[in-house]
């Protein structure tokens, strides 16, 4: 013992050096396997997490796609298709826990008149004037513009007084040609003269039949600052923004769906669905916040005085609104209005009670406005309208009402999809109204329960629906035909749905869009008990499946494992700038979860494989180095009599000294670094790290020190060199660097194979790596699984370099040392140290580019016969790590060239 202790501190550089080698790849060891280890756990409790959806199964019509896949849209569209007796039936399957139906009912469009304040505009001392809105709607985040009609409000010193016409209620007969007359402001001068300035309701001005036309939706109102005026309004100037929301209404099972996503629990506000309604009342509950991308930049001018004039004068303002038209005015303002600024008006009224007086209802789409002083929109549903899947033929052409309701300016866009309209038609005598709308409560659709994050699905009327572009996402419009439909914001029940139906709307059919014999679009069905990634789970949920689909002859599609996948989409050009885009819109990919498990622990064999052989061979070199450093000194003591056994024990008993000191340090080394790299090293790996460097130590110099036991001691004493056949000397560096290699092809060998080891397992590595991803990434779950293990890789790469560098570094230091007489007779006979350098320099190259090669394609052929095949990446992945091996092998041969102008040229030429 104290003859190796003596024997290590004579040789303590060499003892460093392997010490250092040993270190390095035991801390490697247990950094790698704790890295693989934790990155394997943390992904199987992702996917663990976000296995099971809000729902397991998603029952369909059976003649839908058949594409594996689920479309979101397709699916949350719901056109129809199930019937209620068939949504019976699933519910009655043993197994099922849950059913819950959902179908689409169509939009109703909500109104809400956002008013622009003008007081700030008004000049007191004209005695008439005129004040004008015009509004540029944007949408598609700002991709599409379009502007609208204007808003005139004639402004009056005089009184002006309200004259009502005559109204009629809903259902008498009109006697002969007596219609009711209109209503209209009277503006009474200071002389008691009378002239009509105005009508008394808000109809658009102009005569043309398109709705999208801006002199169709134009207004003309009055206002006097006369206090004592009955035809004010209101009691500041003001002009309203008329803000058009389609709301999506979807309808659902109340019982089951509080089962299934808790939609009871959400509620901000109110009561939940069910109970008892009046007839013609619809309850709904309503999203407690908007949803569409709706935006107006209001622009407020000041007209010139003649056309005022002209109205005081006789001329009925509503017929002076074509000059005004071409009056550029003077800009005094501009305010921005959005959907935001009308949904609280809108909330407000849906949860007021119901006014259900004939005269309320009377109008369509909502009823006629007895004033200008009303500017609140009842909930009259005069108009619904239904849209049918993309790419069919195109719907009914937009319209409005009667009450001149000027449809959304996004609905004037192109239309990705048929929309039908479908109007309430009167029966004179009959009592039967419209549906009017009543939300009896109010939900937040963040507190419904839509499943893990990662486990989006279809069907889900509470998810937001934007989809990704260039630049950022693309929201959902105005225009239901648009290329974002938007979740519903509106939820009623199936009962009440039919209310809709036994009123007299038109168009009540399949073909456009409503299917009052089969209305349910999907069934989301969960089943009983725990569900995991076992086989047992799997059968059951398959089984529950064949089923469903055997007693009512829906199509089953298996939600449970499955995950969001984006898939791209062209959008067309729209008519108000948007151009064409290409978006990802989400489908349902099954089965995604057991990929994601089996890749993941393949990975993490392979990965474990790796590093044991990485680590293996690190260590084997370096013991291995240092023991064929010392043929020379065993040879020795082999000619001084000491027998074979115990030069096997000395060479055995220092690799087990170096290999514990070495496990020691590559334990503290692997605690040092880390929490540098974020890696929570596991106690298995970290405890195991000493006795497996001392197992690796011995077992890495049994064969060199059974070699130089066995050895002949003149043969120890002077190393083998190749004879090399030549047909003349080598007359440049390089040459004689290449002879250098071949006439001792056992250390070359060793130094590309050491190499080797280091660019295969770097290769291997980003094959695997590469391969991994492939196999997962495409949805939302796989995309996360690779950001959480791409650390891992990352770790990984990083230490197989640093085992490369040390290794090379090593097999250099070793040829040098072993070399050394040679370079010092060299320098003797006139070689400098530049040409020295530029020598080992030149043998580290040929050493880099023997390995890398050799390594590339070892690990081409490894990763090609674990994978199965190989990905077209990996030939490029392969390239740059040979060339990483080549850069390896030039920076590691810094330090041992160094060495060179540190060599006693005399003391070893006179050894020699």
């Amino acid at each position: 013992m104290a003859f190796i202790w003596a024997h290590l501190r004579f040789r303590a550089g060499r003892v460093g050096a392997t010490l250092l080698a040993v270190a390095i790849a035991v801390g490697s060891f247990a950094l790698l396997g704790s890295a693989a280890r934790g990155a394997q756990l943390q992904a199987q409790g992702t996917v663990r997490a976000n296995f099971r959806p809000v729902y397991d199964l998603l029952v369909r019509p059976a003649d839908q796609n058949p594409d594996p896949r689920v479309s979101f849209d397709a699916a949350a569209g719901g056109f129809g298709g199930i019937t209620v007796a068939q949504w019976r039936k699933v519910q009655a399957v043993p197994g099922v826990a849950v059913a819950a139906p959902l179908a689409t009912v169509g939009y109703v469009i909500q109104e809400a008149a956002v008013p622009i304040d003008l007081t700030p505009y008004v000049d007191n001392r004209l005695q008439h004037q005129v004040l004008r809105i015009r509004s540029t709607w944007d949408w598609d985040r700002g991709l599409s513009r379009a502007g609208d009609g204007g808003s005139y409000l004639y402004v009056t010193a005089d009184r002006l007084e309200f004259v009502p016409g005559e109204r009629v209620e809903f259902g008498r007969h009109y006697e002969g040609d007596t219609f009711p007359r209109e209503s209209r402001l009277d503006e009474i001068g200071a002389d008691g003269s009378r002239v009509t300035v105005c009508p008394g309701v808000t109809h658009p001005i102009g005569g043309s039949e398109n709705p999208f036309a801006p002199d169709y939706r134009t207004v003309a109102q009055c206002w006097s600052r006369d206090p004592a005026s009955s035809g004010n309004a209101t009691d500041r100037p003001q002009l309203n923004v008329l803000v058009s929301v389609p709301m999506l209404v979807a309808a659902v099972d109340p019982e089951q769906e509080a089962r299934l996503s808790g939609l009871d629990s959400a509620l901000l506000s109110g009561s939940y669905l069910g109970g008892q309604a009046q007839p013609n009342v619809l309850p709904v509950l309503m999203a407690s916040q908007p949803t569409l991308d709706q935006h107006a930049t209001v622009r407020v001018d000041r007209l010139t005085g003649a056309g005022a004039d002209a109205v005081a004068n006789g001329a009925r303002f509503d017929n002076l609104i074509d000059g005004y038209e071409a009056d550029p005015g003077t800009n005094v303002a501009t305010v921005g209005v959005s959907e935001a600024d009308a949904y609280p008006r809108i909330l407000s009224r849906l949860t007021a009670e119901p006014d259900l007086s004939p005269l309320a209802t009377s109008g369509i789409n909502g009823g006629d406005h007895p004033t200008v002083r009303d500017d609140a929109r009842d909930a009259t549903v005069g108009i619904f309208w239904s849209a049918g899947p993309a790419g069919d033929a195109a719907g009914t052409t937009p319209r409005d009402g009667v009450g001149h309701r000027p449809p959304p300016l996004e609905l004037s866009d192109t239309a990705m999809r048929p929309t039908y309209a479908h109007a309430f038609l009167p029966q004179l005598g009959d009592p039967v109204g419209p549906a009017v709308l009543h939300a009896v409560g109010v939900y937040d659709p963040a507190r419904v329960n839509t499943g893990p994050a990662l486990a989006a699905m279809p069907a889900d009327p509470y998810r937001d629906t934007s989809v990704a572009m260039p630049g950022g996402t693309l929201a959902p419009t105005a225009n239901i035909a648009g290329p974002v439909a938007p979740r519903a914001q509106l939820v009623t029940s199936l009962d009440a749905m039919e209310r809709l139906w036994r009123a007299r709307y038109d168009g009540l059919t399949a073909r456009q869009g409503v299917n009052t014999a089969a209305p349910i679009g999907s069934i989301r069905v969960r089943l009983t008990g725990e569900l995991g990634l076992d086989d047992l789970s799997k059968e059951r949920v398959r089984a529950v499946a064949d089923l469903i689909n055997q007693q009512t002859g829906l199509r089953v599609d298996i939600a449970v494992g499955g995950s969001a996948a984006p898939v791209a989409t062209d959008v067309p050009a729209g008519l108000h700038g948007r151009p064409a885009l290409s978006v990802e819109r989400l489908w349902l990919q099954p089965g995604v979860a057991t990929v994601i498990v089996a890749a993941i622990d393949r990975k993490s064999l392979l990965l474990a494989i790796l590093v044991l052989v990485t680590c293996v061979l690190a260590v084997a070199n370096a013991t291995g180095a240092a023991v064929r450093t010392r043929q020379t000194e065993l040879g020795v003591l082999a000619c001084l009599g000491w027998p074979r056994r115990k030069l096997f024990g000395l060479v055995l008993g220092e690799s087990a000294a170096v290999g514990l000191a070495a496990g020691a340090a590559g334990t503290a080394l692997a605690a040092i670094v880390a929490p540098l790299l974020s890696v929570p090293l596991r106690p298995w790996y970290l405890l195991a790290a000493t006795p497996a460097a001392l197992a690796l130590t011995l077992l890495a110099a049994l064969v060199p020190a059974w070699r130089a036991t066995h050895a002949s001691p003149a043969a120890a004493i002077r190393p083998a060199v190749a004879r090399v056949r030549m047909r003349r000397a080598p007359r440049t560096i390089a040459g004689l660097a290449w002879t250098n290699a071949l006439r001792a092809p056992a250390r070359t060998a060793m130094g590309a194979l050491s190499l080797a080891v280091g660019v295969a397992a770097l290769t291997l590595l980003a094959v695997i790596a590469t391969g991994f991803r492939g196999s997962v990434t495409g949805t939302l779950l796989g995309d996360a699984i690779t950001v959480q293990v791409r650390g891992t890789d990352y770790v990984a790469a990083a230490i197989t370099m640093l085992l490369g560098a040390a290794t090379v570094a090593d097999v250099l230091y070793v040829n040098i040392r072993e070399r050394s007489a040679e370079f010092a007779l060299l320098g003797a006979v006139g070689w400098g140290g530049a040409r020295l350098a530029r020598l080992a320099g030149y043998e580290a190259v040929i050493l880099g580019v023997a390995g890398g090669l050799l390594g590339a394609g070892a690990g081409l052929g490894v990763a090609a016969a674990l994978g199965g095949g190989l990905p077209p990446v990996g030939y490029v992945v392969a390239g740059l790590a040979a060339a990483a091996g080549c850069a390896v092998t030039a920076a590691a041969a810094i330090l041992p060239v160094r060495l060179l102008r540190r060599l006693p040229t005399t003391r070893l030429l006179a050894e020699e």
